[in-house]
């Protein structure tokens, strides 16, 4: 697929999230009725204002906060469209050299896509595997798709190294899919992962 067909796949897929503290950047799961972004770009907040070409800004609620992993997920709000796009599979993890596609809100700057190749497909950090890349990511970008010559997301843009040359890190869609698949028992209610025993647990059961 070429490098325009995938933004334009993703148009109206992609949101920008925005808080008291600063902005960062989302995607629509149509699968799991989710968005999904970063922890680190919702913290501290139960709703966050969203906004994407086809709907004006909206305030929705923040459904699941994982800090191990950086990711949450959000309501979608009512009445809006987005375009459907696809997670790919566990197993079909990206490759060093894979041509990759990051989109999304750097420094403000709407919409905006940066192409690269995957530099290494198991960066370790922290104890999590991450995808390390090339293709430009700046602050606003956390939370967007990283996205294959397939138009599949195979990971989410998570992190920088500060002064760094392009050294840009997403966290891979295995974890993702694990989260989606626990969460999809409790969907609908407020949950955490807990940083010690790693379950999901809903404020409720606290």
């Amino acid at each position: 697929m070429a490098t325009r067909e995938i933004i334009e796949q993703y148009d109206k897929a992609v949101v920008q999230i925005a808080t008291p503290t600063g902005t960062g950047t989302g995607f629509y799961l149509r699968d799991h009725n989710v968005i999904v972004t970063n922890r680190h770009v919702i913290d501290g907040n139960l709703e966050v204002v969203v906004s994407g070409k086809s709907f004006p800004k909206t305030l929705t609620k923040v459904m699941f906060r994982d800090q191990v992993h950086d990711i949450a997920f959000l309501s979608v709000p009512e009445n809006i469209e987005m375009t459907h796009v696809r997670l790919a599979a566990h197993e079909n993890h990206p490759r060093e050299g894979d041509t990759v596609v990051a989109i999304g809100h750097p420094y403000g700057l709407k919409y905006s896509a940066t192409q690269g190749i995957v530099s290494k497909s198991d960066r370790v950090h922290k104890n999590v595997s991450y995808l390390q890349v090339d293709a430009a990511i700046n602050s606003g970008n956390s939370g967007g798709p990283l996205i294959n010559a397939n138009g599949e997301v195979v990971g989410v843009n998570t992190f920088i190294i500060a002064d760094g040359d392009n050294l840009g890190f997403a966290l891979p869609v295995k974890p993702l899919h694990e989260a989606l698949e626990e969460y999809r028992g409790k969907f609908g209610r407020n949950c955490m992962r807990c940083s010690s025993c790693l379950d999901i647990i809903a404020d409720d059961e606290l």
